[in-house]
């Protein structure tokens, strides 16, 4: 296909502001679905295009945030919410909750229902904050919304990101007197909230052992290696009432192959390092060390099952009042 200098010139501008392409002009909006036709060009979103490479190369959430800085340009008044404003703000979360969707706060319920592509929020009297030049719900709006959207597993890394970030539990709390919705989930998260959880996926095991019904473990604890004076910080760890021991560790992918993570020792160096680990914490009189992946949290019973192996009892009661700390 002949290509349209000017289309060309779009995608080029658009990449290089981090956004997509669209058409202003009749003209544009054609040229550009007809490369979309003949796949030289993505459709992302309605008259929003990406060179597919490009877009193959960007992670979910950058994904989202490419749409969010387009739909600006076009909807300069729209306040982004939800898994949207998550995003925006950096706040820590899994990829899959990104479903290509956009989420937009709304100040009155009109006639404009949320659709598949366009989510929408009812809040009042919101008032926008501006991240990375962007209009959206406060950090701690953002928290509830997604906390009464997503299930408890997958709220709970957003939730601690954003106690990480500083939001105070108190901002929370007032946010939820101020609704007419049941917030019992919200009470739920800020009940097991820790922001000791270092990223996203150590929050996620930690929900996923929630979920499970097991005992909850105390997090990032440091255990001394009696030998080589050696200090280890394990991600979990339960002090069981028999006197046992037992250590989780939550394995990512990305300790073995980012050089910063392992100090530039390679995959080798890696797992050597961590063999060497495990043998101190059993010298510190560690019972078990249970590591699973980011996969094995997804699928749950992975988890489930090791800890179960490894002696880890149900929590003493389910049922339970929840109380939250000040």
């Amino acid at each position: 296909m002949k290509h349209h200098k000017e289309v060309d010139a779009m995608i080029a501008r658009a990449e290089a502001e981090r956004r997509c392409a669209f058409g202003i002009t009749k003209a544009h909006r054609s040229a550009l679905a007809r490369r979309a036709q003949a796949l030289e060009l993505k459709r992302v979103f309605p008259n929003m295009y990406a060179a597919p490479e490009y877009w193959k190369s960007l992670p979910p959430d950058e994904r989202t945030r490419h749409l969010a800085r387009t739909l600006h340009l076009k909807h300069p008044h729209w306040i982004f919410a939800g898994i949207t404003a998550a995003a925006i703000h950096g706040l820590e979360h899994q990829w899959h909750l990104h479903d290509g969707s956009i989420t937009i706060a709304v100040t009155s319920q009109g006639p404009n229902a949320s659709s598949s592509q366009v989510k929408r929020i009812f809040v009042p009297n919101c008032t926008p904050e501006y991240a990375s030049g962007l209009p959206v719900t406060g950090k701690a709006r953002t928290v509830v919304d997604c906390g009464l959207s997503t299930e408890f597993r997958f709220a709970l890394p957003i939730i601690n990101s954003a106690l990480r970030k500083g939001v105070a539990i108190a901002e929370i709390l007032n946010i939820c007197s101020t609704m007419r919705r049941d917030c019992t989930s919200i009470f739920r998260l800020l009940h097991y909230a820790n922001p000791s959880c270092e990223n996203g996926g150590e929050s996620l095991g930690l929900g996923t052992i929630i979920e499970g019904g097991l005992m909850v473990p105390e997090l990032q604890q440091e255990i001394t290696d009696p030998q080589t004076g050696t200090l280890y910080r394990v991600d979990y760890l339960w002090r069981l009432p028999t006197g046992r021991l037992v250590v989780g560790e939550f394995d990512g992918y990305e300790k073995y192959v980012n050089p910063n993570m392992n100090n530039r020792r390679g995959v080798r160096g890696a797992v050597h390092a961590e063999k060497e680990r495990e043998t101190g914490l059993y010298r510190a009189k560690v019972d078990a060390i249970v590591r699973f992946t980011y996969e094995d949290a997804m699928a749950q019973h992975p988890v489930i099952n090791k800890l179960r192996a490894a002696g880890i009892p149900n929590a003493k009661s389910m049922m339970a009042p929840l109380t939250v700390a000040h």
